[in-house]
């Protein structure tokens, strides 16, 4: 299984971002290298993550929307030894930490919502400790990357209302490393 350092710096790459269980069949199936889990909870998590590595694939999950878990030092170890995690999203550098230090793959979130918060995210990313970001959504992440890579090298993942090959192709050509879809019919 490829991790997900490397599939983030060997060129554009889609993952599916799982709202419905019942998307995952799909998401399995396609060319994907890596699946975040974003329906999951802590009852689920546990054989979803079974189920994406038997597929070859890597498991993601957002801190922030994994229901039932213990966002404590404890938790983050259980995400990686007992639930099988690869890697983990957040906006929070101090659990992003916390992940890294525990060995898993960090992706910090960047919600960019004017230019204050443009302003702040570029402060934080930075210096920030995470694997790579996310900037959110993809259609301001267009207009501001260049901003972006002066303050940063990592990998940058676009995410957020693409709805259209149209809108994935337009991340990828701006030069964003990948991108986290919603939409079956865009993975």
């Amino acid at each position: 299984m490829e991790s997900i350092e490397s599939i983030l710096t060997k060129g554009f790459t889609v993952i599916p971002s799982i709202k419905r269980l019942g998307d995952l069949t799909a998401a399995l199936k396609g060319d994907c290298s890596a699946i975040l889990l974003t329906g999951a909870d802590i009852a689920n998590l546990k054989p979803l993550a079974e189920k994406v590595h038997a597929a070859g694939k890597e498991v993601l999950v957002n801190m922030e929307l994994l229901g039932g878990f213990g966002r404590d030092q404890a938790g983050i170890k259980l995400l990686k030894n007992y639930y099988g995690v690869d890697g983990v999203m957040s906006t929070d550098s101090s659990r992003l930490g916390m992940a890294r230090h525990a060995g898993l793959y960090t992706i910090q979130r960047f919600l960019i919502s004017d230019s204050r918060a443009l302003d702040t995210s570029t402060r934080i990313l930075k210096g920030s400790a995470a694997h790579a970001a996310e900037i959110l959504p993809a259609v301001i992440g267009v207009m501001i990357i260049e901003k972006l890579r002066q303050v940063t090298a990592m990998p940058l993942l676009a995410g957020g209302f693409i709805r259209t090959s149209s809108d994935l192709e337009q991340v990828q050509v701006a030069g964003f490393n990948g991108a986290t879809i919603s939409r079956r019919d865009l993975y």
